[in-house]
């Protein structure tokens, strides 16, 4: 009996189909030198952070449907890690970052591995109440004593040290940018990471579960030991976006545990982007992140009202989300252009 072969596509066709997303890098990470003014810098590596927590929330909540609402818990363990690692034992920041990161990851580890056995909306509803619960112990005494209460711990942000012994014009050039492609690399590799495995067997379990979890335990797959390499590889993600963005923006405060800035900008491009696709959240990270920094010149504090209402009129439109459905049409447009330019050559 012959077995069947798949033809495998050939390196030029695997170049063609990279060129559009390479050429997207290329111009994103040119950016700083192409005159890119100091605040659109620091909003794009704000961006890259949070692009992070958006893959971090896609990879499990996007694909299995149960909603982690304790990320704030995750992002703000690894900050204050960091801050109290520089304060008591003098560790600097460059130092303190992948420290901080395993530490968060490995405490939400021990924290919400008993709620992972808990299913449907009761899951979300225990992870929702740790960030609320740490945010309180922060600011409540003897804690706060130790913790910085509402003022927070400050430190020297990354590279200060270095960055002192350079020319007053050059420093805050210098921060900036370095900061900007450190988050830049560690959002690139992260999301070929995740894109790899959200199309992996892993993968396909994992949506497995967000489809019909009995059905997929009577199938012979260990729902509980995937959803807890999935949760163990989504908080790290969540962990370092944590360290990154404490390292880079002293001083950490109880403010990172707040839902609302640490987890609806994520959730919202998570959503909006298509859950589970990897590729819409990312672009929805940076459209709606950029677009609410833009509307602020334009409207000042009324750009909240509009930039909400705005989401709201999308999510109703197309629920399932509609940047990913965007990309998918623009993706074979361009493809096309491509490969009748190679054609032509």
């Amino acid at each position: 009996m012959s077995k069947l072969v798949f033809a495998k596509p050939s390196k030029i066709k695997k170049v063609r189909k990279l060129l559009p997303s390479l050429a997207v890098v290329a111009i994103y990470l040119a950016l700083p030198i192409m005159g890119l003014s100091g605040f659109w810098i620091d909003v794009l590596t704000r961006v890259n952070i949070f692009l992070l927590i958006t893959l971090s929330l896609d990879l499990y909540s996007g694909t299995t449907l149960y909603l982690n609402l304790g990320v704030p818990f995750t992002v703000g363990a690894s900050a204050y890690a960091i801050a109290l690692l520089n304060r008591y034992l003098g560790i600097p920041v460059e130092y303190a970052i992948l420290p901080s990161a395993a530490i968060s990851a490995v405490l939400s580890f021990a924290i919400f591995i008993p709620s992972l056995r808990v299913r449907g909306a009761y899951f979300s509803i225990l992870s929702l109440l740790l960030p609320i619960i740490l945010a309180g112990l922060v600011t409540s005494q003897p804690f706060s004593l130790y913790l910085g209460g509402e003022g927070g711990i400050s430190y020297p942000p990354l590279f200060f040290s270095y960055a002192r012994t350079l020319p007053a014009r050059e420093r805050l050039f210098f921060l900036s940018a370095s900061y900007f492609y450190i988050s830049a690399a560690v959002a690139i590799v992260a999301y070929v990471i995740c894109y790899k495995v959200a199309y992996s067997d892993f993968g396909f379990m994992m949506r497995s579960i967000g489809q019909d979890e009995l059905l997929a335990e009577a199938s012979g797959i260990d729902t509980f030991r995937v959803k807890l390499v999935g949760f163990t590889a989504s908080s790290f993600l969540s962990a370092v976006a944590g360290a990154l963005y404490a390292a880079m923006r002293p001083p950490v405060t109880a403010d990172v545990f707040i839902p609302a800035n640490t987890l609806v900008p994520s959730l919202t491009a998570v959503i909006l982007g298509g859950m589970g696709t990897v590729v819409g959240p990312a672009i929805a990270n940076h459209l709606t992140l950029i677009t609410y920094e833009v509307l602020w010149g334009v409207l000042g504090r009324w750009r909240i009202i509009l930039y909400m209402c705005l989401l709201i009129v999308l999510v109703l439109l197309r629920p399932q989300g509609f940047v990913f459905y965007l990309y998918l049409r623009l993706k074979r447009a361009v493809s096309t252009k491509i490969s009748r330019l190679f054609e032509g050559a």
